[in-house]
């Protein structure tokens, strides 16, 4: 056990984090002696359809461990890993640094400054499940790239303004793809805060290109290697993003108040010489769609919201359809700052009317030590 404590501590001490003032230190010392964040999570799932009980799943939906801390005075590291499905993965090691003039530069392994839940995982989501068109056209684990971004922060203090341009080697795309091609991203956002603090705005626009192809699903493929799924394989013009997020707060209680959060995500596609319908030049076509929500909360410990989905993506718990159409309602009750329940129900139909489900969704998610903190 001593050696196995010793080797971890050693793995441990290269972990850092831009964070760590922020938040509760946990997990001993750095090699350099800098205080080291250790902390773990657990999201645990229950998700039932209520007109096909034998497709309920109950799963450990992800495990994560989070290790950070100041690297020296000039930069910091964090680093991620995660069950997720059966298997293990390294979501995020990256390290950061900032530069003069307002500029902040983060390379390594990251989920990619793109969206606003893009950057979230998925047990820190507003709902119980991803939106529908995040889990399409980024999956519940994001666009998580290898190469890094440089952000610019105007001069001005409310509202602010920041630009941020970012280089990938690639990228990993929707259900186990990969967009090839160095992806070039640009970022656009705003925040504004009432000088009561009561109200609160963010808002961005995200742009994400590249020349290359994208990898294909191995099981869309025939035995031909061919696919007829223009999302399957093919090369990604762009994907285009909208977000917002608005807070109020109450100021008659801490943690009452509303949430308002949307998001618009547009992806197109050109075909790839594999693909049978290949003809040169040939648009494939495009999907899009939102999300929008609203939560209340009555105090600290309780609230509850409604989601609306509205998206073309393919990708989802029901069977392929031209448009995939949801309502949500949920409650979720926040016991400590370190555990968090939710119920969730969800009508989901098509536009053509005949496929649609009800479901009902329950999830359990527990963190013991240190968390990167929440973003607005």
């Amino acid at each position: 056990m001593r050696a196995i404590r010793r080797l971890l501590y050693v793995a441990c001490g290269t972990a850092a984090m831009l964070y760590a003032p922020q938040v509760i230190q946990a997990g001993g010392m750095g090699l350099a002696g800098t205080p080291m964040n250790i902390g773990a999570g657990v999201d645990i799932v229950l998700e039932a359809p209520l007109r096909d009980s034998n497709e309920t799943e109950f799963e450990v939906r992800a495990f994560e461990l989070n290790i950070g801390a100041p690297v020296d005075p000039y930069f910091d590291m964090l680093v991620t890993l995660s069950w997720h499905e059966g298997e293990i993965d390294l979501e995020e090691a990256w390290v950061s640094t900032i530069l003069p003039g307002n500029l902040k530069l983060q390379f390594g392994r990251e989920f990619i400054p793109f969206g606003y839940l893009n950057r979230v995982h998925e047990h820190d989501f507003p709902q119980v499940d991803q939106p529908y068109v995040i889990e399409g056209l980024t999956t519940d684990h994001g666009f998580i790239g290898d190469g890094g971004h440089i952000e610019f922060v105007a001069p001005f203090f409310n509202p602010t303004l920041t630009l941020i341009a970012g280089a990938y080697n690639q990228i990993e795309h929707s259900v186990g793809r990969r967009i090839d091609g160095y992806p070039l991203l640009g970022r656009i956002q705003t925040f504004y805060q009432t000088p009561n603090g009561q109200h609160s705005i963010l808002a961005g626009a995200s742009y994400l290109t590249s020349s290359g192809n994208r990898d294909p699903l191995e099981d869309r493929l025939d035995d031909d290697g061919l696919t007829s799924d223009r999302r399957a394989r093919g090369k990604m013009d762009y994907t285009f993003g909208l977000d917002l997020k608005y807070k109020f707060l109450t100021g008659t209680e801490t943690y009452r108040g509303l949430t308002v959060g949307a998001e618009f995500l547009k992806a197109s596609y050109s075909a790839y010489e594999n693909h049978v319908d290949y003809v040169p030049g040939l648009d494939a076509g495009s999907d899009e769609g939102f999300y929008i929500y609203a939560d209340w909360d009555f105090n600290r410990f309780h609230g509850i919201g409604y989601r609306y989905d509205l998206t073309d993506v393919l990708f989802s718990k029901l069977e392929d359809g031209a448009q995939i159409e949801a309502h949500s309602i949920y409650y979720q009750w926040r016991p400590t700052d370190f555990s968090r329940f939710r119920v969730q129900y969800q009508y989901a139909q098509d536009d053509r009317e005949d496929d649609s489900e009800h479901f009902v969704l329950l999830q359990g998610t527990y963190f013991i030590g240190w968390h990167p903190p929440h973003r607005f």
